[in-house]
């Protein structure tokens, strides 16, 4: 096997968007985010789903028309105040290489500005610490904080100097669907009154716990959620079906596919779970550990998602209940009202059945997307090794 190009076809990395023939069933969501950026006059929406599923990728695939086009990622997130720099920051450091002479000389201004006042805080920061490391008492001293006022308002000039110049103007904002549902809604509580200005389309990538509030805030009765007072939409990317990865890593293998006999491709699709991340973490995982041979055979790739598994889940403990849950509900896909029902009938008591659900979902050993349940295909692989 020529294991360099096989390894480099199954890295993982969002593609490009000259590569967009290569994406797999989004086309759906893409053009309601298109609909989106084309006929909403302003607002702040959001992409979410679970870590992996390619947000990224929709994102850089994305195409906006004639609206101009702006991606960001925001890094440091440790405070408001560090959030509002960093989306400064990143922001002019991509606009100061703009056509328009006036967008770049503010950019340019914009990100000296902000040098200089790290500086000074890193400068003072240092000097306390210096200060206040020797013996004796120490004195309080005033430090200096971040201009906050002020980065406000030159995020506020920056953006109506844009949309003064483009018209239309989409700004996407990578990156905050690493981050905890109270992270991300402290950055959108921090930069909203910016952000919702006339022709200012903001697209955020969301972790799948804000869309999840968000779907219920939109379905209270005269009731608004916090979410729904900042975010105008949110466009949910579900997890891939099993022919999607199987077409994924055939697409990236191109014609490397002859090292990989008929079905071994599937122990690589049943674990993934839907996940285009797991499905290239493993398959890059099958071909190492078959490095040596020819070709990965079904049998093959088999035995390297066993042993994977077993090296990952080998020391996970589950009580006999846990694990009757798991085998009862090996081939069951539906709600949660349905699992419990096909647990007592098999003799597992309902009150049980909630606390043991909820641990094996905790554990993904137990998938629940949507509201459907169903084992997942590692928790299939952990059955099977544990007998």
């Amino acid at each position: 096997m020529d294991i360099g190009k096989i390894v480099q076809a199954l890295v993982d990395r969002p593609l490009q968007s000259e590569e967009n023939h290569s994406l797999i069933n989004r086309r759906k969501e893409i053009r309601s985010l298109e609909l989106l950026i084309k006929y909403q006059p302003f607002g702040i929406f959001g992409i979410s789903g679970e870590t992996g599923i390619g947000k990224t990728t929709v994102l850089n695939v994305l195409d906006s028309g004639d609206i101009k086009k702006l991606s960001v990622s925001l890094i440091h997130r440790d405070n408001r105040e560090t959030i509002l720099y960093d989306l400064l920051f990143s922001l002019s450091n991509v606009l100061k290489k703009d056509s328009i002479d006036k967008m770049r000389a503010i950019a340019k201004e914009t990100e000296e500005w902000i040098v200089e006042q790290v500086s000074i805080i890193k400068g003072a920061s240092l000097g306390f610490s210096l200060f206040g490391s020797g013996g004796g008492s120490i004195e309080k001293q005033k430090m200096p904080r971040f201009n906050v006022f002020a980065a406000h308002e030159k995020l506020r000039t920056l953006l109506e100097t844009l949309v003064m110049n483009y018209g239309k103007v989409l700004l996407v904002i990578d990156e905050l669907d690493k981050e905890s549902k109270q992270d991300v809604i402290n950055v959108l509580d921090s930069l909203k009154l910016e952000l919702q200005q006339d022709k200012l389309m903001v697209l955020f990538s969301l972790p799948y716990g804000i869309y999840r509030d968000y779907r219920q805030d939109r379905m209270k009765w005269n009731e608004s959620g916090n979410l729904e007072n900042v975010i105008k939409d949110v466009v949910f990317l579900s997890e891939l079906t099993d022919s999607d990865i199987r077409e994924l890593l055939l697409k990236r293998l191109g014609n490397l596919t002859s090292w990989f006999r008929p079905e071994s491709l599937e122990p690589i699709v049943s674990f993934a779970d839907g996940n285009p991340r797991d499905a290239l973490w493993i398959a890059q995982k099958v071909v190492f550990d078959n490095a040596g041979a020819k070709f990965i055979s079904v049998s093959d790739a088999n035995e390297s998602v066993k042993k994977i598994v077993r090296e990952y889940m080998g020391d996970l403990a589950l009580t006999e209940i846990q694990r009757k849950t798991l085998k009862v509900a090996s081939d069951f896909s539906g709600n949660k009202e349905e699992l419990l029902d096909l647990l007592k009938s098999n003799a597992i008591k309902r009150t049980t059945s909630y606390s043991t659900i909820e641990r094996l979902t905790s554990l993904g050993l137990l998938i629940e997307r949507n509201g459907t349940y169903r084992i997942s295909g590692k928790a299939k692989v952990f059955l099977n090794i544990s007998q």
